[in-house]
């Protein structure tokens, strides 16, 4: 079982990635939180492999709570999810400690082969998701 923790501070997308994720029967969303400094005191008691983790939100970015959630818990993993296609985003989220990427509009095609592929070992980039140097 993949146990999943989604932050977003849109409650209308955690319910869709909930209800999208709910038809497989060996991922489990362990739980969801509004921001990152709730997920990072919730992972202790929801014990997630791995983390789809929002990049716009307040008080604190998704890159910062990444950055913090992958330096106290080596063990979960983070998939950064947003409409931000700009490398300048993808490259800080990938520094911060995340293991994936991938765009919000691509969802349906990259969640599940992302989710796989990082809790398997492997990071991933999603369909359109180009690093410039």
């Amino acid at each position: 079982m993949i146990r999943i923790v989604i932050v977003d501070d849109h409650p209308e997308v955690r319910k869709a990635w909930i209800m999208f994720l709910q038809r497989y029967e060996h991922i489990s969303v362990v739980g969801e939180c509004t921001n990152g400094p709730e997920a990072i005191d919730r992972v202790p008691e929801l014990n997630p492999d791995i983390i789809l983790m929002d990049i716009n939100m307040k008080p604190m970015s998704g890159i910062e709570a990444t950055q913090i959630l992958t330096q106290k818990y080596p063990g979960v993993k983070v998939i950064g999810v947003s409409f931000h296609t700009s490398s300048v985003y993808i490259k800080k989220m990938l520094a911060a400690g995340a293991r994936g990427y991938i765009f919000k509009y691509a969802v349906v095609e990259d969640l599940l082969p992302a989710i796989y592929a990082v809790h398997s070992g492997t990071i991933f980039l999603g369909k359109g998701v180009i690093i410039e140097p």
